[in-house]
C-alpha cells in the first residue's frame, strides 16, 4: 500500500515538473514570437517533451496562451503596483497609471497580443467574465484603491459605485 501511494506521488509530481516546463517553454515561445507564430511543437520541443505529451495538460496553443498571459498579465501588473505612488493627488495616480500601464503592455510581447484578432475574443471573454474579474489582483487592488481614496475625499458610497462603474468601460 505504502509502495503504491509513493508511486502516485512521484507520478504526481513528475507530471507537475512537466507542466512546469510546458508553462516556461510556452512563455518564451509567446515572448519570442508572439501567438501568431507560437507552435506547439517548438513549445514541447523547449520543454523537451513529444508533442503527444503537451495534450495531456491541455487542450490547446490557445488554453497555454490564456494561462501564459494570464501569469505575465499578474506580474507586469503587480510590478506597476509597486511603482506607482498611490498616495498622491488622484489626477496624478490617474496619469501615472495611463503613462506606466501602456508602454508595460505594448512593450511585453505577451500583453500585446490583447489586440490580436485570434485571441483577443478569448482574453476579453476570460476577463469580462465573473470568475476572471474576481482572480485577476491587479483589478481587485484598483477597485480597493479606488474606493478608500473616494472615501477618504468624502464621496457616498453610491457614488463612488457608480464613479467605479467608469472603470469596467476601460478595465482589463
Amino acid at each position: 500500500f505504502n509502495v503504491f501511494i509513493h508511486r502516485r506521488v512521484a507520478r504526481g509530481k513528475a507530471m507537475d515538473d512537466k507542466k512546469a516546463s510546458l508553462e516556461r517553454a510556452a512563455h518564451e515561445v509567446f515572448s519570442e514570437n508572439g501567438y501568431k507564430d507560437a507552435s506547439v511543437s517548438e513549445i514541447t520541443r523547449r520543454a523537451g517533451m513529444a508533442v503527444g505529451s503537451f495534450y495531456n495538460y491541455y487542450q490547446s496553443k490557445e488554453e497555454i496562451f490564456l494561462e501564459t498571459y494570464v501569469e505575465e498579465n499578474e506580474k507586469v501588473r503587480g510590478q506597476l503596483i509597486g511603482e506607482i505612488d498611490w498616495e498622491g493627488k488622484p489626477i496624478d495616480v490617474v496619469d501615472e497609471l495611463f503613462d506606466r500601464t501602456l508602454p508595460a503592455v505594448l512593450n511585453n510581447r505577451i500583453l500585446a497580443e490583447w489586440n490580436n484578432p485570434a485571441v483577443s475574443r478569448m482574453l476579453h471573454e476570460h476577463y469580462s467574465s465573473e470568475s476572471g474579474m474576481a482572480d485577476y489582483p491587479f483589478h481587485q487592488f484598483l477597485l480597493d484603491t479606488f474606493r478608500k481614496r473616494l472615501g477618504q475625499e468624502g464621496y457616498e458610497a453610491d457614488l463612488t459605485n457608480r464613479i467605479l462603474r467608469v472603470y469596467d468601460l476601460i478595465y482589463y
